[in-house]
């Protein structure tokens, strides 16, 4: 099984460290950075060598949104998938993410093993 290499960025800590509990627990994800903003996120991303094979990014990030930081990533890192993770079920925000360059999304809630799957999707080329 291919190790998956993500990178978390969700702006509210206790979430963010929910979800890191939930994803180790997979032995296949390997959580190579966190970020709890998007000017963090794409700072600590130009860190990390190789770099991430999906990022996992919240879409109401304070400052730089989680669409801009999406296009910001694809615009340098454009082999980088990106998993959008939201309490928003807005068509519209959905669009707009996956028009900068996101796989695809997920709702905050959705249960571990479905976000793992997903993970498993983005990274094989496919959307969710």
């Amino acid at each position: 099984m291919e190790t998956i290499r993500l990178f978390v960025v969700e702006d509210q800590p206790k979430i963010l460290k929910n979800q890191l509990k939930l994803l180790e627990s997979f032995q296949e994800i390997q959580i190579v950075g966190t970020a709890l903003s998007g000017e963090e996120a794409l700072d600590e991303i130009a860190k990390v060598s190789p770099p991430p094979d999906v990022i996992l990014c919240d879409l109401g990030l304070p400052g730089i949104s989680g669409i801009d930081v999406t296009r910001a990533i694809k615009g340098k890192w454009p082999s980088i998938e990106i998993l959008i993770f939201t309490i928003f079920d807005e068509e519209e925000k959905v669009l707009e993410a996956v028009q900068a360059g996101a796989s695809g999304y997920l709702l905050k809630g959705t249960p571990t093993d479905r976000m793992v799957e997903a993970i498993r999707e983005v990274r094989a080329g496919g959307t969710v």
